[in-house]
């Protein structure tokens, strides 16, 4: 009872030690023409939020795909975007990979009157229709093949033996 007890305690302090963890900042700089500009990520649930101290002005894009590849470190992602939409008043655009579909959300600087320059936002992947073949639909044909081959040869021995 007592050791049931003590690796309770164990693996609710561990739990909250590595959430504490995995919530730390990681610091990043994204280098233009115009300068180097720091900024911050941290991972909340499924996106990556990112803020960065100065506004890049007119690389706002430049520096969303640098932080998606910071974030990702894919290096299939295309640097042009497919298609962007607005998200709850945020600007959201769309990269596409070989496996994946990122997007890319600048949230708007209208909340905050003292910050009007910020640049803020998240950043989401995404499975695409490639991922899903090659890492669900074809082990799923493949197993189902393999039953079904198991079970004819099965069949086919069963009718030899009678």
């Amino acid at each position: 009872m007592i050791r049931i007890f003590f690796y309770s305690i164990l693996f609710v302090l561990g739990s909250t030690y590595c959430s504490v963890l995995s919530a730390k900042n990681s610091e990043f700089t994204f280098v233009s023409e115009e300068g180097s500009y720091q900024y911050s990520i941290v991972q909340t649930g499924d996106n990556y939020t990112f803020k960065f101290e100065r506004n890049p002005g007119e690389g706002k894009l430049n520096a969303g795909y640098h932080v998606l590849q910071s974030v990702y470190k894919d290096g299939t992602i295309n640097k042009k975007y497919s298609e962007s939409y607005i998200r709850e008043r945020a600007r959201c655009y769309v990269f596409d990979s070989r496996f994946h579909t990122y997007s890319l959300c600048f949230l708007p600087n209208d909340f905050n009157k003292k910050q009007k320059d910020r640049f803020w936002g998240f950043v989401t992947q995404v499975p695409n229709w490639k991922w899903l073949l090659t890492r669900f639909f074809l082990p799923v044909a493949l197993l189902y093949a393999l039953l079904f081959y198991g079970v004819r040869r099965r069949k086919i021995d069963n009718a030899q033996v009678s």
